[in-house]
């Protein structure tokens, strides 16, 4: 049976990888703020993961701020909202990629 992919999988492998494992509907065991799930991220990984990452999201939010909150869902079907965490999505995947830049988790 073929391996079914989303469109996130496909287009920003990382970024969905990073958002089914860290950001689900449980994500407060690794943290209660969008900054703890970071740095447990970061505990967890090396610059060999982080870095994939943060092209990632540097690549999605280069498709424009026209539509993303809908193109965030439609990609990478997450089981948190973002503007839960931040006031947009493109807020909070700022947020992310500055705590994935900032200093060891």
């Amino acid at each position: 049976m073929p391996t079914i992919t989303s469109k996130g999988q496909r287009q920003f492998p990382d970024l969905a990888a990073f958002m089914g494992g860290w950001f689900h509907q449980d994500f407060d065991i690794h943290g209660d703020t969008l900054e703890e799930v970071v740095a447990a991220f970061k505990a967890e990984s090396d610059a060999a993961l982080v870095a994939p990452l943060v092209d990632d999201i540097d690549a999605f939010l280069a498709t424009g701020d026209e539509g993303m909150e809908e193109r965030f869902q439609e990609f990478f079907r997450p089981d948190i909202i973002p503007t839960a965490l931040r006031p947009t999505t493109r807020e909070f995947l700022l947020a992310v990629r500055a705590a994935l830049a900032a200093g060891p988790g």
